[in-house]
């Protein structure tokens, strides 16, 4: 009988378990488990597998089911290279094209949460939700739902080849008659699935936060301009990334490449698609490259401008004012480029590093700024640095005055320069340390264990916990008992410096910025740019001989065009004069040796703007 009772017992807590865990999805229901103190529920299908003939397609929805679904388990991550594994030349190829899943972290099923919606970085070629670091999951969403009572969603999406390849053929065989962006696809079909499903798991469709970081955070910026992510989600946290997407012609010119090194660059079209899509993973796969190499950012893959997932280039619609409005915390970290510059940099090579990276009247200044120095540490410092202003501190400027300038929704701003105790100190505040304090994962990895780990990491894990939770349910980072982070104001340039204390100050290396605005030809200083001032430049995407280019000025300028490549060396001068207010035309002549994608950039009184082009 005492038998018979126990076996009644665990019968009725399993039961009992398994209707606590258990949600009914529009596509079927899932069960899912306990994990300090949450309920998870990990490789929710949110799209069909794209494989076979839906490889190179937009997602789309999974097969209904009708028995429960074990949702205990991360689902494979999307076919790529682990570069940290092992050496470039041998990196693992691991994952696999039935990808397309999600996870979700809720403290209860009842009731109505702010949604933390993550997107991991990798270059949009490598990572995933399921992503780890020494054994230790480091999106993990258990803490941030537990101690504050959120829920949180990670996705995996498409990468590399398989995510954005833009080829003739592809979009040939396309209803739209355009390729590439399929991983930007898959973000908002996912955000779909959450403002269909998240209420069932005790979230609120309308009040959603988007955050990402490196590659994420650029798909983050990204989706404050794509059409169809309109009011999926309400608020957007960007780390380390700016928005980014190729033109299509420089995304499908990349893609032709790809296809012609997989041998699939002859025949028709249909018999082009035919050969791509019966490449195996492993050789799609195999040809990748890291998207962090000697401290330089690479994104081969990744959005492109076709006109219909992305209409227009995304920094242009920010900075018209033409994006989904919302609050936005953006920020970077203070060495960005630590972990990935070469252990050893030599003065020789800082100078070598300005003299093919900016334009020739910009590579003097560029040394007093970031001195090489007389011994390779001082070099390495100083490449470090340019390297980390150049790439993540300038433009997280120049999208915060962009959005700051276009949108009456606050901005916030943040510099990450906390560094570890320990041998991680020579690192400094490194690509993506952030996120183990964000995600609290910090407590689970061998440094969070050990005797390292201190009260400023303490500090700085409460601070980041309580400022990104504040913000997903709100859309104010701050509250009583934390450092007031100002909100953002384009002319003094108000940031947080999270470190221990954590503190708010004004200008973050102000005069580096500037330089590197200058030289990257893009607006500067406390000026409003250019094209603020009624200075419209339109240039046919696809240069040829007697291309004109077609200005607006609203005032009478001396006005100089140059082109660059896109080392940001110049080319030549193709117009220098006065020109009156009103329209003009103008006849370009870019040198006969000017061959790929160029720069157009337009100079006046300090101020400048460019436009991108295409010269065969």
């Amino acid at each position: 009988m005492k038998q018979f009772s126990t076996i009644l017992f665990l019968s009725l807590w399993a039961t009992l378990f398994f209707a606590q865990t258990t949600v009914s999805t529009t596509y079927g229901p899932i069960s899912g488990s306990t994990e300090e103190g949450t309920l998870a529920f990990k490789g929710i299908p949110y799209a069909k597998p794209p494989v076979g003939n839906l490889r190179w397609q937009a997602p789309q929805a999974p097969s209904a089911w009708t028995t429960a679904k074990m949702a205990t388990a991360f689902a494979p991550k999307c076919p790529q290279k682990n570069f940290e594994s092992t050496n470039p030349d041998t990196a693992i190829i691991e994952g696999q094209e039935d990808c397309l899943y999600l996870n979700v972290w809720t403290p209860a099923l009842s009731g109505k949460r702010p949604v933390m919606f993550f997107i991991h970085g990798g270059g949009n070629q490598q990572g995933s939700a399921s992503e780890t670091v020494n054994g230790t999951l480091l999106y993990t969403g258990k803490f941030l739902a537990s101690r504050k009572d959120v829920v949180v969603v990670t996705i995996n999406y498409r990468l590399g080849a398989l995510g954005y390849l833009a080829h003739p053929a592809v979009a040939a065989a396309s209803t739209s008659k355009t390729s590439g962006n399929y991983g930007t696809m898959d973000q908002v079909f996912a955000l779909e699935w959450v403002k269909n499903n998240i209420e069932r798991f005790g979230g609120d469709p309308n009040n959603v936060m988007v955050f990402g970081e490196s590659a994420g955070a650029v798909n983050t910026s990204v989706l404050l301009t794509v059409p169809s992510a309109k009011n999926l989600f309400h608020r957007a946290g960007i780390q380390s990334g700016s928005p980014i997407a190729s033109p299509y012609l420089l995304g499908e010119n990349f893609g032709k490449s790809f296809a012609s090194r997989m041998g699939c660059a002859t025949g028709t079209l249909e018999q082009q698609l035919a050969c791509l899509k019966a490449l195996p993973i492993d050789k799609i796969i195999a040809e990748l490259e890291s998207p962090l190499s000697g401290g330089k950012v690479s994104l081969g893959w990744g959005p492109v401008v076709d006109g219909l997932v992305i209409p227009k280039d995304p920094a242009s619609v920010i900075l018209s004012g033409q994006h989904h409005k919302m609050p936005v915390m953006l920020g970077s970290n203070a060495d960005e480029m630590s972990a990935s510059s070469p252990l050893v940099v030599t003065p020789a090579q800082v100078r070598t590093l300005f003299d093919t990276q900016v334009p020739e009247a910009y590579e003097a200044e560029g040394l007093t700024l970031y001195p090489p120095g007389t011994t390779n540490a001082q070099a390495r410092q100083s490449y470090i640095q340019a390297l980390t202003d150049a790439q993540f501190t300038a433009p997280a400027r120049r999208l915060a005055r962009g959005l700051d300038l276009f949108q009456t929704e606050p901005v916030w701003r943040y510099l990450f320069s906390h560094s570890q105790a320990g041998l991680g100190s020579i690192y400094g505040a490194a690509h993506g340390l952030e996120l183990a304090f964000i995600f609290q994962s910090v407590e689970e990895t061998n440094y969070g264990k050990g005797a390292f780990y201190n009260n400023n990491d303490k500090v700085v894990a409460k601070a980041m916990l309580d400022y990104w939770t504040n913000f997903a349910r709100t859309g104010n980072p701050n509250s009583s008992g934390l450092t007031i982070w100002p909100t953002y104001d384009w002319q003094k340039d108000p940031y947080l410096d999270i470190k221990s204390p954590v503190a708010s100050a004004e200008g973050l290396r102000t005069q580096k910025s500037d330089y590197w605005d200058r030289a990257r030809g893009v607006s500067t200083s406390t000026r409003q740019p250019l094209s603020l001032l009624g200075v419209n430049m339109k240039m046919p995407t696809l240069y040829q001989e007697g291309a004109r280019v077609s200005l607006s000025l609203e005032e009478d300028l001396t006005l100089q065009i140059e082109v660059y490549n896109l080392l940001g060396q110049k080319i030549s001068t193709v117009f220098q004069g006065n020109l009156s207010a009103g329209e003009h035309l103008l006849a370009l002549k870019i040198p006969e040796a000017a061959r790929g994608m160029l720069l157009l950039r337009a100079q006046a009184g300090g101020r400048s703007l460019g436009v991108k082009i295409w010269k065969e």
